[in-house]
């Protein structure tokens, strides 16, 4: 069973340990190297992020260790791709890679977009273009591409993408 509960003082250091695991698989299966192991800067940046009350950072539970991490920003903390647009920003969805495809990424999702349901808001994303796995999990949960893009590591871009209400 997985449960889903808000990020809590103490849970900091465990995120960024996800975070780094994460994404050095999925950037490494996209051909670009990156530390599977968090610095203090990295660190530093989950403390900030989890002390925002400005963003909600919700974790997965299963059974009893963190396996997953969403954080969310519907108050302006990152740029918006529709600053007119009422929009609920999914800053990044992490899960232990151990983890994939037995449900954490998707119940992590399904809260997401049940928030910007209730706020009748479209979320919106950025996805690395050479994170195939990462855009196949999106379009399965209704995202569709928005269009935008910008500048990311080792010459690929992030991709917009969107889930309208």
């Amino acid at each position: 069973m997985i449960r889903i509960r808000d990020a809590a003082p103490g849970d900091e250091d465990v995120l960024a340990e996800l975070h780094a695991r994460s994404r050095a698989v999925y950037y490494g299966a996209g051909g670009h190297e990156v530390a599977a192991v968090p610095d203090e800067r990295y660190r530093e940046s989950w403390r900030k992020m989890v002390a925002d009350d400005r963003l909600t950072v919700l974790v997965a539970v299963s059974p009893d260790d963190i396996a997953g991490v969403i954080t969310l920003d519907a108050n302006g903390v990152f740029p918006t791709n529709a600053p007119d647009e009422k929009r609920v920003r999914l800053v990044g969805i992490f899960v232990e890679p151990s983890q994939w495809s037995t449900g954490v990424g998707s119940t992590l999702m399904t809260r997401f977009i049940s928030i910007t349901r209730q706020s009748n808001a479209v979320g919106e994303v950025d996805v690395w273009e050479r994170n195939s796995r990462a855009i196949r999990f999106y379009e399965r949960h209704g995202w569709t591409r928005d269009g935008t893009s910008r500048p990311g590591p080792a010459g690929a871009d992030y991709v917009g993408f969107v889930h309208k209400p």
